[in-house]
């Protein structure tokens, strides 16, 4: 790997490549050696912040002391990880809390205020990455001040773009990655220092994440957090006069009014609907006509503030104001047959969305043309062992290079693959029912220590309720607690059992005893009722494909990689994999799934399982638990 990433970095032409490197090959350290040593401005970008910190906090300081060469690497964030001086004075004059509790944290948030010298939330012990209140603490490029901010010069954001410019590795996430990128595209603007080379890493989460920021959103807390940002503007100005309160709170009504209309019109609690019937339907007049308000109160604040001739700060907002009037716009109009128009209902907020449809045509205009040399990495790229339908989502040309790196475990020996043939399959009414006692079965030969995953809530709680009561060790639930502590609790408890849904399927490393087992319930399909995932399958199909395989088996089998994955982190794990689902044997399909996944031993007996398990349950009872190795990478 290391010597693939080295030839793609010292190529004198454009060079792309996608390289899948599994658990244990130690992928983040042969990234990362051929960049230093390259002498270019590397960006490398994960999806999560596990490995982000893994990088930042192990890997590169190992590296200093290996290197033969001096560099510098930071870790750049968002803007709203960091603490706004501005924003965080005007807080502590006039405080308002999302919730009452939130208060709890004030005087740990003071007291790091007070010293922090990068800003950088990450700092406050236990705070949580939702603590509500955080967003009036923080700030967001379309309401920051700039150079007439009188904290810009002491600005922690400025401060660490600083420093990422005079870098040669910067981490970042894919957000801001993307979040550049779009800025760059639309504004000239930049988030991100130049840079010579990009590493994607966890790229199978790509094309997710970056059809979020080539598209539209508007919501309630956009529209709410603009009007909060007027009027601290007026009483600065001192400008806050009855009549434009007056005109403040008429826009938050038609704000409320537009959004509750919307939303109502499309379904009925928290969901995802596709936008277009609803505008359709005859609906639509009703929608139409709360934004034709809402649109005519916006314009005439916008005058009112523009006549106040408030400066820098006062343009801003007139130009929030107008690019909320023209997004919104095009939202409710939907004249853009490459996106698809979304709505949805997250608690008290509602979200008008355009994505994308199809990805690939974007990132080949924009994103291969931002630099020379990328390389995008996983341990879950390719299905039926090649990558063309990553290379296809993602846009990649035909010669992009491709390398699968062997895997470093012995899977033939370390794990066990049970799929059984004689379960229902999951369209059955009593599926869950049906394929719990399995599940226990299994529980009881592994003697607890595993994970039960689930495609759904509604199995994941029905499984719990069916067998957590029957078991004879801790049964942990998500929702329970924090995603962090249900994890310390099962590293903890070496026989626990956790049921779980799609936020465990990666990104959670348990090595040794504690995790000997992971139940899936059914194959990871996409939602056809997601309306992003059923406009591309209409694409798919409009085009003369086969959604069916070309997009659901290829990403289902990806996702199912990823579960499978959680299973064998170190050389001395062993484990079973449970697929509850009889489709990977009855169906042609299966046989890609099944080619898709590291080649480990095969059974549809279950007496053969516990038969293979009995000797590993011995030696474990004669000998003393090892200490818990080192995360793998």
């Amino acid at each position: 790997m290391i010597a693939c990433i080295a030839r793609t970095l010292a190529a004198p032409a454009d060079r792309l490549a996608a390289l899948e490197a599994g658990t244990g090959t130690g992928k983040t350290v042969a990234y990362l050696v051929p960049a230093i040593l390259s002498r270019r401005t590397t960006i490398v970008s994960t999806a999560t912040k596990t490995l982000q910190d893994q990088i930042v906090l192990k890997d590169l300081p190992l590296l200093r002391d290996v290197v033969p060469r001096s560099f510098t690497a930071v870790y750049l964030k968002g803007r709203q990880n960091y603490l706004c001086r501005w924003q965080y004075e005007a807080f502590r004059a006039d405080p308002q809390w999302r919730r009452p509790e939130d208060r709890h944290w004030w005087p740990a948030i003071e007291k790091w205020a007070a010293v922090t010298e990068t800003g950088d939330r990450a700092e406050i012990p236990d705070l949580p990455d939702d603590w509500p209140t955080w967003s009036s603490l923080s700030i967001g490029a379309d309401a920051c001040l700039g150079r007439e901010c009188e904290h810009y010069h002491e600005c922690h954001v400025v401060r660490a773009r600083a420093k990422a410019a005079e870098a040669d590795v910067v981490v970042v996430n894919h957000h801001l990655f993307f979040a550049d990128l779009a800025l760059r595209t639309r504004e000239k603007a930049e988030l991100l220092p130049p840079y010579e080379a990009v590493i994607f890493d966890e790229a199978h989460h790509l094309e997710e994440i970056a059809s979020g920021y080539f598209g539209l959103q508007v919501s309630t807390w956009r529209y709410l957090d603009l009007l909060g940002d007027v009027l601290r503007f007026l009483e600065r100005e001192k400008k806050l006069e009855p009549l434009v309160t007056t005109a403040v709170a008429a826009v938050r009504d038609r704000v409320r009014a537009f959004f509750d209309r919307a939303a109502d019109a499309a379904g009925q609690g928290d969901d995802r609907w596709e936008w277009a019937p609803v505008m359709d339907s005859d609906r639509a007049s009703t929608i139409e006509a709360a934004w034709a308000e809402l649109d005519g109160r916006l314009t005439g604040l916008r005058d009112r503030i523009e006549m106040l001739e408030g400066g820098e700060v006062g343009q801003r907002l007139v130009e929030r104001i107008e690019t909320l009037q023209l997004e919104t716009s095009a939202l409710v109009g939907r004249d853009d047959d490459g996106m698809v128009y979304v709505i949805e209902r997250r608690g008290r907020g509602v979200f008008l969305m355009a994505h994308p449809i199809d990805i690939s045509d974007v990132l080949k205009a924009l994103l291969y043309r931002t630099c020379r040399t990328q390389v995008f990495t996983s341990a879950t790229l390719t299905t039926d062992g090649d990558f063309r339908f990553f290379k296809r989502r993602m846009g990649l040309p035909e010669d992009t290079v491709g390398a699968v790196l062997e895997p470093v475990f012995d899977y033939m020996q370390q794990a066990l693959l049970y799929v059984p043939d004689d379960l229902p399959e999951p369209n059955d009414p009593l599926f869950v029912e049906k394929i719990a006692p399995t599940m226990q079965r299994l529980l009881q030969i592994t003697d607890g220590r595993a994970f039960v995953l689930f495609t759904s809530y509604r199995n994941m709680n029905r499984a719990y309720e069916l067998i957590a009561p029957k078991l004879d060790h801790t049964a942990l639930i998500q929702g329970q607690k924090a995603r962090n502590a249900l994890l310390e609790d099962f590293r903890r408890d070496t026989h626990s059992v956790l049921f779980a849904t799609s936020s465990f399927w990666e990104g959670v490393d348990v090595q040794g005893e504690a995790l000997s087992l992971v139940i899936i319930d059914k194959l990871p399909f996409a939602s056809p009722f997601d309306p992003l995932v059923r406009a591309r399958l209409r694409h798919i199909e409009e085009r003369g494909g086969n959604p069916f395989v070309e997009y659901q088996v290829p990403s289902a089998a990806i996702a199912l990689k990823q579960g499978f994955g959680r299973l064998i982190r170190h050389r001395d794990d062993t484990g079973i994999i449970a697929v509850m689902d009889s489709r990977v044997v009855r169906r042609s399909y299966g046989r890609r799934f099944l080619e898709s996944l590291p080649r480990a031993r095969r059974t549809q007996d279950m007496e053969l399982v516990a038969r293979w398990w009995e000797p590993i349950a011995a030696r474990r009872t004669e000998a003393p638990a090892e200490p818990a190795a080192e995360p793998a990478t």
